[in-house]
């Protein structure tokens, strides 16, 4: 199930909001289907756990918001390979 949620994921192009896509120097990929999927699901689960803390903190540092955004478009993708 990871590896098909992994494949998903890389399709629709939100890879690089949970693990590194690339490093320098390096020919071989960093990560497989199989950790793009299995830590997914650790992603989306420590939002449903810590969704508070964030919106505390973003309310605390306002320049950031944008990013922040662009974490919930994410979540928003990585959630409808579920």
């Amino acid at each position: 199930m990871s590896t098909f949620q992994g494949q998903k994921i890389k399709r629709i192009g939100v890879q690089k909001y949970i693990a590194r896509i690339k490093e320098y120097g390096r020919v071989t990929r960093r990560h497989s289907s199989f950790y793009v999927g299995l830590y997914s699901q650790t992603w989306v689960s420590f939002m449903d756990n810590c969704w508070c803390i964030v919106q505390k903190l973003m309310r605390l540092n306002r320049n950031k918001i944008e990013h922040y955004l662009r974490g919930l478009r994410a979540m928003e993708l990585i959630l409808s390979t579920f």
